[in-house]
């Protein structure tokens, strides 16, 4: 609704705005008798006290800004109950009333982050189709070639561009079949169409292990009437049975009805209703398995308060989705519902898909361990106080498809971004525990690592104490443990792009998702390739970029490109193949999730774009400590950042 400006701001209402202004220039026109006092300021924060409350000190005395205005210029203030602007210099108190303030048109501080819907707006908006994406490489090209054309310098010393793109061979790898649950009557292993590859449908198949979900709560943040309430939980209950998981139907399901009008409020009591909902079904002698939350809006500070009771402090695996999105046309979505039921299934242990046996690569018929590890730096600004966070995800069984994670959180380079995983060792060791005790006693015979989060510069430093501690871990555990490791970079920020010159290609003109080049533009001694694994949508695909650092199991080019390309079919969360190998994508998903983890723990309000926001480095070395324990201990629940 509308705000009532006579009545002030909420503190919820107060943190929006205050998130919006900071950092940006505003006018200022004061009419007093004398005529209009004009200045420009730049906003530091909305304050928390409204105008009649906030105290300043004039000559020795404390007076309101109200008092001070009337008694200076004359002026009384409309809206005595709106807070004031700090504006200016930090080391002074300048307070301005709101209500003589207007916005310039300014463009965003470079510093400021844009708001989520904004940034998916530009995406879409900049996003360019591949033939026009050709189109204003080779204008751009031929620009500078008429430079170089003409340039004294570069005719000298026999410089000239060719005004053509480099033509490449590439192949195109078969697409892997998906392995689902075998009812006996039906077939259960999904071809995926070679000439439009990339992804696949389920059709009537159902989960190779769905899981069962007796005792479910919801907890409805979008006041859903009635029919809307029933016709979800049924909707779950429906096209979870299609899909292989057992919901209990609407009279096992508990609902709690919160409001997120006062964001305030839902974000104070969210904990008690997630600890009701746990102790009801306590009460009553059976386990919660999951709690479904139906936002009325998208909010990332309830989101990640949510997600941070349920990963850490309670132990509930919870689901959340957006009304809007549930009803996309109107009515009940059965294919959004389908979408959430797969990262359900993932949640509570299920598994959803798998490569069909007859085109597993072979690596994977021996014991193995896959692991993925990426390292996520804070932004620029907030360096100084949030540490960087590094996660390692390994898979644990046969199918590659069940991870189990490590996290740990290491203290910025203050110069540049620490990259190398420092505790890697104790990180392999555990993982390697957990493999052990998951298959019985078996031990990998052989290890393959998919690292993301590395730069050129920085290849060999990672490569050498990553891999030795990763040996040292082998060595530790049993003597003579030596399996052979095979050490890869997974790059995704480069500028090249293929632009395929016959047919395969998909309709707006992308690669088709198993195009390889491994000659032509790779590095002539070290092994590398490109492969694109996915269908791209929006845009124009940027494919993968492979490094291969380190081999010990001799395995051939193809080999390594087909094992990158078939575990890019195993991401949980949809029916396609992603872009990045599944463990690499666990490894970005587990660190972003311990990010959110470590700014709740340390209530950094991570919506302030600036370094400035609450909290703002003012822990003591014992806090910081104890959060990174808390962070490092990890999640109980598997598989719960999907």
């Amino acid at each position: 609704g509308t705000v009532d400006l006579g009545r002030g701001l909420t503190e919820e209402q107060r943190r929006v705005v205050t998130k919006d202004m900071e950092g940006l220039k505003i006018k200022y026109e004061l009419p007093t008798p004398d005529g209009v006092r004009k200045r420009q300021y730049r906003v530091l924060e909305v304050r928390r006290k409204p105008a009649k409350e906030e105290m300043i000190i004039v000559e020795g005395q404390n007076i309101s800004v109200v008092k001070y205005f009337t008694k200076q210029y004359g002026v009384s203030l409309k809206y005595p109950n709106l807070p004031c602007l700090w504006v200016g210099s930090r080391d002074r108190c300048t307070f301005i009333p709101i209500e003589f303030c207007t916005m310039m048109s300014q463009p965003l501080p470079r510093r400021k982050k844009l708001p989520d819907e904004a940034i998916a707006t530009m995406i879409r908006q900049t996003a360019v189709k591949p033939l026009d994406r050709q189109k204003k490489i080779m204008e751009g090209l031929q620009r500078n070639n008429d430079k170089y054309k003409n340039d004294p310098y570069a005719k000298e010393f026999g410089i000239s561009l060719s005004g053509t793109m480099t033509k490449l061979t590439g192949r195109i790898l078969d697409p892997p079949s998906i392995e689902y649950r075998d009812n006996g009557k039906d077939k259960n292993i999904v071809n995926i169409n070679k000439t439009n590859p990339g992804k696949w449908f389920q059709d009537k198949n159902t989960y190779l292990n769905g899981a069962d979900v007796s005792n479910w709560a919801v907890l409805d943040m979008a006041q859903l009437n009635d029919g809307q309430y029933k016709e979800v939980v049924q909707g779950f209950v429906t096209v979870g049975k299609e899909n292989g998981i057992k919901f209990g139907g609407i009279d096992k399901v508990m609902k709690v009805k919160v409001s997120m009008k006062d964001m305030d409020e839902a974000l104070a009591t969210i904990e008690d209703h997630l600890v009701r909902i746990g102790h009801h079904f306590q009460a009553a002698g059976s386990k919660l398995d999951f709690v479904l939350i139906i936002f009325a809006f998208k909010a990332g500070s309830l989101y990640d308060k949510i997600k941070h009771l349920g990963d850490m402090k309670l132990n509930i695996s919870t689901q959340c989705c957006l009304k809007a999105n549930l009803y996309k046309g109107g009515n009940l979505s059965k294919q959004v519902v389908a979408n959430v039921c797969m990262k359900i299934n993932s949640k509570l242990g299920g598994i959803n898909h798998v490569l069909s046996k007859g085109c597993r690569p072979n690596i994977l018929k021996r014991p193995v361990m896959i692991m993925g590890a990426d390292v996520s730096h804070p932004a620029p600004e907030c360096r100084s106080f949030k540490p960087s966070i590094a996660a390692v995800v390994a898979s644990v069984e046969p199918k590659a498809v069940n991870y189990e994670v490590q996290v740990r959180i290491q203290d910025m380079g203050l110069e540049s971004n620490e990259e190398v995983i420092k505790d890697m060792k104790q990180v392999t060791r555990n993982l390697l525990l957990k493999f052990f005790e998951k298959n019985n006693g078996r031990k990998p015979e052989k290890i393959v690592m998919f690292r993301d989060g590395c730069s050129e510069g920085q290849f060999l430093t990672v490569l050498a104490k990553e891999l030795m501690a990763m040996r040292e871990a082998c060595r530790e555990l049993e003597e003579g443990y030596q399996p052979p490791i095979t050490y890869l970079v997974v790059q995704k920020r480069h500028h090249t792009r293929f632009f395929p010159s016959d047919t395969n290609k998909y309709r707006n003109g992308n690669a088709l998702a198993g195009t390889v080049v491994d000659q032509g533009i790779n590095h002539p001694t070290e092994g590398d390739f490109y492969l694109l694994s996915h269908e791209g949508i929006q845009g124009t695909s940027r494919p993968c970029h492979y490094q291969v650092l380190w081999d010990d199991n001799n395995m051939t080019a193809d080999e390594l490109e087909v094992l990158a390309y078939y575990l890019c079919h195993l991401y949980s969360r949809c029916s396609r193949s992603v872009s990045y190998p599944t463990p690499t994508y666990y490894a970005h998903l587990v660190a972003d999730r311990a990010r959110k983890h470590h700014n709740e723990l340390a209530q950094f309000d991570c919506g302030s774009s600036s370094g400035y926001s609450a909290g703002s480095g003012k822990m003591t070395e014992s806090e910081r400590r104890k959060i990174k324990e808390v962070v490092e201990r990890g999640v109980e629940k598997p598989m719960y950042f999907v």
